[in-house]
């Protein structure tokens, strides 16, 4: 609870999460992006922030290259094709 009023007293953004990083790792392989905007963020994972993370994990998800067909589908049917 105390993490944020340190950044606001600081001055200083929080480092990013492990798992967060990890989970960033993950996605960027699956992910329909170019490369360099891919290997800027590799080079990016050893100084981001909080902030910066909580970001770049939503943006990668809705780029996400999907290899199941039933969840192609399923976006398919989310982004109004059959409508």
């Amino acid at each position: 609870m105390s993490d944020w009023m340190d950044e606001v007293l600081d001055g200083k953004p929080l480092e990013a999460e492990w798992w967060k990083i990890g989970y960033i790792e993950n996605l960027l392989p699956y992910t329909c992006i170019e490369q360099s905007e891919k290997d800027k963020i590799y080079k990016s994972l050893d100084s981001l922030t909080d902030v910066d993370a909580d970001k770049i994990i939503p943006y990668l998800k809705e780029n996400q290259q999907l290899i199941d067909p039933k969840d192609q589908y399923n976006k398919m049917v989310k982004d109004g094709m059959f409508n």
